[in-house]
């Protein structure tokens, strides 16, 4: 499989992550409220070791205008297939910050890659102290630059699912 393939598929995979929820996981003494949420981002994967960062920018419903940080670790796991792992961290307008780890998986072209990701909450800052929950996170992303050592791609990504806090 072309590198260039992997790395179209690997930021395909960071985007999803900033952007999607699944099924939640209520907190102790927390109220379970649906999650829903859209963005788009800029990720970046190093060719040699298939490591990824992204920057987000969205809405997600009970955090508000977010702007967002990812890393994650790319592993090909077929012809025109991958998986990913890694963690993120995202920022509403206030400052207060939501964590959670990332995992996905799904397909790509030369140019574009899908990807579905699972996000765990597992805490945060200010009004998040203490949050749980889950995510998930529908990535489609599109090849914008590759140098010998990088690729760029630009992503949008839609989510759904439940936080408690």
């Amino acid at each position: 499989m072309p590198l260039r393939r992997l790395i179209f598929l690997a930021s395909l995979v960071l985007a999803v992550a900033a952007v999607s929820p699944s099924a939640a996981m209520a907190a102790a003494n927390g109220t379970d409220r649906p999650l829903t949420g859209a963005g788009t981002g800029t990720t970046t994967l190093n060719l040699a070791t298939l490591a990824a960062t992204a920057e987000a920018t969205g809405h997600i419903s009970h955090v508000g205008a977010f702007t967002g940080h990812f890393d994650a670790v790319f592993t090909i796991t077929g012809a025109s297939t991958f998986t990913y792992t890694g963690t993120e961290t995202d920022v509403a307008a206030n400052g207060d910050k939501l964590f959670s780890t990332i995992a996905g998986s799904g397909t790509f072209t030369a140019t574009t890659a899908e990807s579905t990701e699972t996000d765990t909450i597992t805490g945060g800052t200010g009004r998040f102290a203490g949050a749980s929950g889950m995510y998930t996170e529908t990535i489609s992303s599109v090849i914008v630059s590759v140098t010998p050592t990088t690729e760029t791609s630009r992503f949008t990504a839609a989510l759904e699912g439940h936080i408690s806090y």
